[in-house]
């Protein structure tokens, strides 16, 4: 049975002209219904608002949006889509901007057009044909439906379904997973005067934008082994900013993470950032990458740090090659049942079962691996790491992410980077070093002791 999704709008009638619109949501965005809170269960909301701007005669769209990402980190963004074949980061706060020249962004722009319902009911009325993945459902004379399908890490295929109620004048909205609610708040239009709408698609002025090949939009595969001593190394690329653990053991290849796919809902219909993969593509992509890399060594175990779904939703690739999947001993009986769900799309696992063995107390793998329960922090209810002890390596997962050498957290990211430090500081010795799934820089725990000194992990405390 699959599960469903559902939008629920109200909106005023559409006016006529050509004019710029920017259409924004306000509201409250449940993680934890998304799989991607502190706990894999709903009712963690977060505030969220998502704009669109939009031009009656032209292609051009520019979306923005303001929420949390991750329990521990709220995120701001505005991307610019400019037809033929360019996008642009926007970053007016901290330019430069980044621009993606030659990309083929034209479905993408469509599908963020679309999330104006205004938009998308008039695409779907000049040229329903172009849109062979969605389906219209008229009920009655007041509302409009339309619906879809999407696949989700850690959940499998889902009904996708958008109400809109055409009486009002706001846009009273509801996204539904699994019949919670993911998204509730309110949308409203505004028709931008004409300086305003030639000012939104400009660059951030005073600094030349950095200039990024197209194909690298939004997010691409290039993953490279990178050597970081005798058989341990990083697979760095596995996606965009994505780098993993692998242990060289004298049973197999131990990884740290099994990668999915990251679903934009703010699209009409839903997208993965790497688009053609489903859910267990990406994963299935980094094991054909290990099993080149490493002829003749067996995949034998893969640790998921925690239950996020772009972290642990790839596991059932790696069981399919025959590894043992480890997890938070909190959270292994949820991830056991979320990746054999029923409505799991075939992949190279079906139609076997995912077994995930828990990690309470530390768990050796060999003589070379450790995996070390954290504990719940910030970002999760429980984390594991992934310790090469022989060569004083340890991998985890998105609660440390340094963008420099600094002696101190990064802005915005200090609750979970000096709960790390804490932690690290107590249970690691000082020469070990810390590698993570994000950011190329590779952290000393001596270093880390140097965090808990500064003002921003004190101020925490004091």
């Amino acid at each position: 049975m699959r599960a469903t999704v559902g939008l629920v709008l109200a909106f005023a009638p559409f006016v006529a002209g050509a004019e710029t619109t920017e259409f924004c949501l306000e509201g409250y965005y449940d993680l934890g219904a998304r799989l991607q809170g502190t706990t894999p269960e709903a009712g963690e909301e977060y505030e969220t608002t998502w704009c669109v701007t939009t031009e009656d005669d032209t292609d051009r769209v520019l979306f923005s949006a303001q929420g949390w990402s991750n329990p521990d980190m709220r995120d701001s963004w505005t991307v610019a889509y400019l037809p033929p074949d360019l996008v642009r980061i926007v970053n007016r706060d901290d330019p430069p901007d980044v621009e993606f020249a030659g990309a083929d962004m034209a479905e993408e722009a469509r599908r963020v057009r679309r999330l104006d319902p205004r938009r998308l009911l008039e695409e779907w009325k000049r040229d329903r044909e172009a849109l062979p993945d969605l389906t219209y459902l008229s009920t009655d004379t007041i509302q409009d439906v339309f619906t879809t399908t999407a696949d989700l890490p850690l959940r499998g295929r889902v009904d996708i379904r958008w109400v809109w109620d055409i009486d009002t004048l706001e846009a009273a909205t509801r996204l539904f997973v699994d019949e919670l609610t993911l998204f509730r708040g309110i949308g409203r239009w505004r028709v931008l005067d004409e300086e305003e709408a030639a000012a939104v698609w400009e660059g951030t002025l005073g600094e030349d934008p950095i200039e990024a090949p197209g194909d690298r939009w939004p997010s691409a595969i290039s993953t490279r082994l990178i050597s970081l001593t005798d058989d341990v190394y990083l697979a760095r690329g596995v996606r965009t900013g994505f780098q993993h653990i692998v242990i060289d053991t004298e049973d197999g290849l131990v990884i740290g993470d099994a990668p999915a796919g990251w679903v934009e809902f703010h699209q009409v219909p839903p997208a993965d950032l790497v688009p053609g993969l489903g859910i267990s593509g990406l994963s299935e992509r980094f094991v054909d990458f290990l099993v080149e890399e490493f002829p003749d060594r067996p995949i034998h175990a893969v640790a998921l740090t925690h239950a996020h779904d772009d972290h642990a939703g790839g596991a059932r690739a790696f069981a399919a090659a025959g590894a043992d999947v480890y997890a938070p001993e909190e959270v292994a009986n949820f991830l056991e049942s979320a990746l054999n769900r029923d409505s799991m799309p075939e992949d190279r696992l079906t139609p076997r079962r995912v077994e995930v063995m828990p990690v309470g107390e530390d768990v050796s793998i060999g003589d070379s691996v450790r995996l070390v329960s954290i504990g719940s922090g910030p970002h999760a209810n429980a984390m594991l790491g992934v310790w090469a002890t022989d060569h004083d390596y340890f991998f985890v997962s998105d609660i440390h992410v340094p963008r420099d050498e600094a002696s101190r957290p990064r802005d915005g990211r200090e609750r979970t980077e000096c709960w790390f430090a804490d932690w690290a500081v107590a249970f690691l010795p000082p020469e070990v070093r810390v590698v993570n799934s994000h950011s190329p820089v590779i952290t000393p725990v001596s270093r880390l002791e140097e965090y808990l000194d500064s003002d921003a992990c004190r101020s925490l405390w004091n």
